[in-house]
């Protein structure tokens, strides 16, 4: 096996595209009345319509699928993101033993990261 593709789910196909290609700077590859397909920096992206939107919940503490997009700078990636008004559920960058991290939320509650690793010694 291998992995083919990502797929979200969204509750409008406008908004979807306003976020994804306008904001995130995606492809769009492709849209019809059932999904949309983007290009995601070389992934590739389908988003299909559900009936209602998610919630970032307890994020970090509920089971979760979460996209992670690495970065060069996370401090002026988020800074840059939020001047688009994207959503963080933190006000500044966490950070692990091997890379510093924030959760943004789209607008139907779905939450990817954006990350930068850290330089090992």
């Amino acid at each position: 096996m291998k992995l083919k593709m990502l797929t979200i789910f969204v509750t409008d196909f406008e908004r979807a595209i306003s976020f994804y290609r306008d904001l995130l700077d995606w492809k769009l590859l492709e849209q019809d009345d059932y999904h949309l397909a983007f290009n995601a920096f070389g992934t590739e992206v389908h988003c299909y319509l559900a009936e209602k939107n998610t919630s970032p919940g307890d994020y970090s503490n509920e089971a979760r699928t979460v996209f992670v997009f690495e970065v060069n700078d996370i401090d002026q990636k988020m800074h840059e993101m939020l001047e688009k008004d994207i959503t963080f559920l933190h006000t500044k960058p966490n950070q692990n033993s091997f890379s510093k991290y924030a959760a943004f939320v789209d607008p139907f509650g779905n939450v990817h990261e954006i990350c930068e690793m850290l330089k090992t010694p």
